[in-house]
């Protein structure tokens, strides 16, 4: 049996915060993973968005700024800056390092791990965690852990594991990601740029966002369709509809207009919107008009323009269910549970931090910088 005075269960971004920000001596982490940090390998297209230059409640699922008032991107910038990490903001406000590359990101979190002397247990899969006197004790598959103090800061835990804790979770929901649909065979692969997005519920609840969508077999994938799934994966159904405007700078009598005029063009109606859309779109829009392919673009009449017009600023695809590519979970232990410090207000000496917590952002950085805060505040908290 090993014994510590703090015990941090997950050595992701949260968990490596938590340590590398706490004070305290004697430090363990205990990880399923066979690294540290493993998960920000992945992170920004294997960059690593470390955080945004805009930070506020609006990107997430509640309220958070409270929390970002006592350490927010610029702090976390400075912290990094401080452990060797150099960073840049490209046009969007998104922080990556100048690099370019996740791994110098878990590099410097990785020397600044062993400089505090902190003991990692890897590939450990934790088994139950239990009371004992005013600390814990933490089972695993290999070894048993007692501390004083315990962070939770995994992505996800068993509510079997916390069954002797008197904890409440709300169901975990992927978030952040690819949303099954009925997408036609042709769209596979094709990339749009620059579309509103509308999802919508099957209540009416809607969530928008404009940008790139890429079409795939099986569904909609893309910075914007994840940012729009957020909508799906708080309500907890992946059901409902999204609907996608392909020219959303046109007004419907501008887009009326410009059609109207291409009708000059005197092409079949195969070729009609070749030069204006990608083929494969050209061919979905104009097979749901179900307009006689045999016409000439010179026939169509103003109701099948204004057909047209509709299809290119609706073009709708039902949602039925989640893809396999997941940026993080909606869902969590409700913060309202905690204090300010992250604290259980029923378990003393047990804390959160990260992914594990009921909070949720879009892309770009928003979610890393809550594992960021919410880890800095527990560890400075021990």
């Amino acid at each position: 049996m090993k014994e510590y005075q703090i015990i941090i269960l997950g050595g992701g971004a949260s968990g490596s915060m938590c340590a590398l920000s706490c004070s305290q001596k004697s430090i363990a982490i205990i990880d399923n993973n066979n690294k540290i940090a493993k998960k920000l390998l992945a992170t920004g297209n294997g960059r690593c968005n470390i955080t945004n230059k805009n930070i506020s409640s609006k990107f997430y699922n509640r309220d958070i700024d409270h929390y970002y008032s006592r350490f927010d991107n610029e702090k976390t910038l400075d912290f990094f800056e401080k452990i060797g990490l150099v960073c840049y903001c490209d046009e969007d406000g998104r922080f990556y390092p100048l690099s370019n590359t996740a791994k110098s990101v878990t590099s410097v979190i990785e020397n600044g791990l062993q400089k505090k002397g902190v003991d990692l247990f890897l590939e450990e899969k934790v088994l139950s965690i239990e009371k004992e006197g005013n600390g814990y004790k933490i089972t695993t598959d290999k070894d048993c852990y007692v501390c004083n103090k315990i962070v939770l800061a995994m992505g996800k835990i068993d509510n079997e594991i916390i069954k002797n804790l008197d904890l409440k979770s709300s169901p975990l929901m992927p978030s952040l990601v690819g949303l099954k649909g009925d997408v036609s065979r042709g769209l596979a692969n094709i990339k749009v740029k620059n579309v509103l997005v509308r999802a919508y519920l099957n209540t009416g609840a809607c969530k928008q966002d404009k940008g790139e969508v890429l079409f795939k077999e099986n569904g909609l994938s893309g910075i914007v369709i994840f940012n729009v799934s957020t909508i799906f994966s708080r309500y907890k159904q992946f059901n409902g509809k999204l609907v996608i405007n392909l020219l959303p700078d046109f007004g419907v009598k501008d887009l009326y207009k410009m059609l109207k005029e291409r009708t000059k063009l005197d092409v079949p109606i195969p070729k009609f919107f070749d030069g204006l859309f990608a083929s494969a779109i050209g061919y979905e829009i104009l097979t749901r008009s179900k307009i006689d392919e045999n016409k000439n673009s010179l026939d169509l009449t103003k109701e099948e323009i204004l057909k047209l017009c509709d299809i290119i600023q609706n073009l709708d695809f039902k949602v039925k269910g989640y893809l396999d590519n997941a940026q993080v979970v909606s869902g969590g232990f409700d913060l309202n549970d905690f204090d300010e410090n992250l604290q259980s207000k029923r378990n003393p000496n047990l804390y959160i931090c990260g992914e594990i917590c009921d909070v949720d952002g879009e892309c770009g950085g928003y979610n890393l910088q809550w594992a960021w805060t919410s880890g800095f505040i527990v560890g400075q908290s021990l």
